[in-house]
């Protein structure tokens, strides 16, 4: 049993790691059944547990350690079993593994997410966050354009950056003092470069003038492996001195923030609205109208305790059992149990 038990484990671990497709729910059931079973036997004439009921509490034990999933795997295990008597057991058993486990590191898939470096942000916010404010994660320096920008400009930016988006900014003569007119996206100005709609003045452009030659095709969003990039587009010196109109394509109503806003409040607000960019405007009037832009990479935590690493001397683990979410997990299985009976 020692045997099986240590080539199911390797193997599982062997044919996740290497990308094959063969999935990680059956391994982890088989190899914490094994290992149920194997503490039954180690156990032997001292109990008169049945090793079938101890390995299957073993499987549930490393589904909820590994996958840290709770309620599911809770009703897929009554259900393969078709014995409601193992309810409490079952519970009892995905409480304490999965509560073990989140006091060591996240589950499997957060830790795979986070090896590939795909900024995932959690659904809660860090206990630090709340001491701090969006202001005190804006990194720099910021990329602006103005309302007509000068086409040499936009192409250096775009060569020199990778960000995808700009704030817009309009200036005298067109506007009495610097205001913050909207959010270009870097797919947009691409369009406008390839099309080589520019004007000799910087001035604004009828709303005809583009009506007539852009259409909302053009914008579309490509498939992936598809996009337009900067390399792509090849302009002459007389047309790198020319203006191009950003204000019929920038979106005049980005989601903004005070730069004195919590970043808990700032995180939920990202998430839940499915944001991309996320625009900070100063408190003060004096001021420049933009501070910064935010994305999903500025609220990881790998980049906020970068910035302020005299946070890693308070920061603290919190445990996902809370007194809420006990509640609602027990709920949920009262209501599954009631509507089974």
């Amino acid at each position: 049993m020692v045997i099986f038990f240590v080539a199911s484990y390797a193997l599982g671990v062997l044919s996740y790691g290497v990308v094959a497709p063969s999935g990680l729910f059956v391994p982890i059931i088989l190899t914490g059944a094994t290992y149920g079973r194997l503490v039954a036997m180690l156990l032997g004439g001292r109990s008169g547990l049945d090793h079938g009921l101890v390995a299957i509490l073993g499987s549930a034990s490393f589904l909820g350690g590994t996958l840290r999933m709770t309620v599911s795997v809770c009703v897929i295990i009554l259900e393969l079993t078709n014995n409601l008597l193992l309810l409490p057991l079952v519970m009892l058993v995905l409480l304490i593994s999965k509560t073990v486990a989140d006091s060591f590191n996240s589950s499997i898939y957060d830790l795979i997410l986070r090896l590939k470096g795909l900024p995932h942000l959690d659904g809660h916010a860090e206990p630090y966050m709340r001491q701090l404010a969006v202001g005190d994660v804006v990194a720099g320096p910021l990329r602006s354009f103005g309302g007509v920008e000068k086409v040499g400009n936009v192409v250096h930016t775009l060569r020199t950056t990778g960000h995808h988006a700009f704030p817009v900014v309009d200036e005298p003569p067109f506007s009495p003092a610097p205001v913050l007119y909207g959010l270009v996206l870097r797919a947009h100005l691409l369009v406008l470069l390839k099309k080589r709609e520019f004007l000799v003045a910087p001035e604004r452009c009828p709303k005809e003038y583009v009506a007539e030659r852009f259409q909302a095709e053009d914008f579309d969003k490509r498939g992936s492996g598809k996009q337009d990039t900067i390399a792509d587009v090849v302009l002459s010196p007389e047309e790198m001195e020319m203006y191009v109109d950003l204000h019929p394509f920038t979106n005049t109503s980005p989601y903004t923030v005070v730069e004195t806003m919590s970043l808990a409040k700032a995180l939920v607000l990202f998430r839940e609205v499915g944001l991309r960019h996320l625009l900070v405007v100063p408190k003060a009037c004096d001021r420049s109208p933009v501070v910064g832009i935010l994305t999903r990479h500025d609220f990881m935590p790998e980049h906020i305790l970068e910035l302020h690493p005299v946070l890693l001397r308070s920061r603290w683990k919190r445990l996902r059992w809370q007194r809420g979410a006990m509640a609602k997990y027990f709920r949920s299985l009262i209501v599954w149990v009631a509507n089974s009976g």
